[in-house]
């Protein structure tokens, strides 16, 4: 009778654990899937950079990467959102770090129109201007496609080129890794001389590429934050990989200031936990570089 009663109550403490388990795993999986991803966090963060000219200093530079528009019908809500959350930050100039079509965009499969995409970068306008470089998931909607979009809404398409933040600081585009081998050329001609610089790359890994020393900052995005991050050990890819993370944020990378954002949207199924969707906005300031 004893061992009937303890078997019974085993029996009804692994139901317990076993459904209370069950019920943790649906939960996680509903908010990744569908809570998460449909947030929208702001990271602020203050950058000190070197020789920053004084007419610069608390500039606002609102940057956006990793959109990936056009995978459900739910995305101009979604292109909405971001919008709202970036003007209301008041940016002295935006930032954009492609990635903002979802891979299968040019196959037809794809729920926003060229005109979608139009109003979204104009709507993006700044005192100081708007600047873009193009990211890899551009090859499969199309990189020139993507540019007539960008010169159609007045976004300066900066890759490969420098142009002068207020006529004072340096801020130039580096070809995202996916076509660098099909502009190579282009490539290795940027140019030069300009100290302090701002980089914007889709990949932060491109900045390995510019030769020479230089002061400055290095804006990209790409890595999604690994949409899955695990409390107190990072993203879980790198984890799972043995690899070392470049954490979102302010970092140093190769030596040199690097400010890597969570991208505003997600990749395949767009599943997040601990790592929500976010626009970030950075104040330039005056000083030695502050990591």
């Amino acid at each position: 009778m004893e061992r009937e009663r303890r078997n019974k109550l085993l029996r009804n403490l692994f139901r317990a654990v076993y459904w209370s388990v069950t019920a943790a795993v649906v939960l996680l999986l509903l908010w990744g899937s569908f809570v998460e991803p449909n947030r929208l966090v702001v990271r602020r963060c203050s950058v000190s950079i070197p020789g920053l000219p004084p007419e610069l200093e608390n500039t606002r530079a609102v940057v956006i990467g990793d959109t990936h528009f056009g995978s459900s019908f739910l995305e101009r809500r979604r292109m909405e959102r971001i919008l709202r959350c970036a003007l209301r930050e008041k940016p002295d100039t935006v930032w954009l770090l492609g990635d903002y079509a979802a891979a299968g965009a040019a196959h037809g499969t794809r729920a926003m129109s060229d005109e979608d995409f139009v109003r979204f970068f104009s709507a993006l306008k700044a005192p100081l201007g708007t600047y873009a470089v193009l990211g890899n998931h551009e090859l499969w909607f199309g990189r020139e496609k993507m540019c007539r979009l960008l010169e159609r809404s007045g976004v300066d398409l900066i890759e490969n080129k420098v142009v002068m933040l207020g006529g004072k600081l340096a801020l130039t585009g580096l070809t995202d890794r996916a076509s660098f081998f099909f502009e190579r050329r282009k490539a290795k001609e940027l140019p030069g001389g300009h100290d302090p610089l701002v980089i914007l790359t889709h990949r932060a890994e491109m900045v390995r590429r510019i030769k020479g020393g230089f002061s400055g900052l290095t804006v990209a995005a790409d890595t999604h934050g690994g949409q899955i991050r695990l409390p107190h050990k990072g993203a879980l890819g790198p984890l799972l990989k043995g690899e070392k993370e470049i954490p979102p944020g302010l970092s140093l990378y190769h030596g040199r200031q690097l400010f890597l954002t969570s991208g505003s949207g997600g990749h395949r199924l767009g599943f997040r936990l601990n790592c929500p969707p976010e626009i970030a906005v950075l104040t330039l300031k005056r000083g030695k570089a502050g990591i």
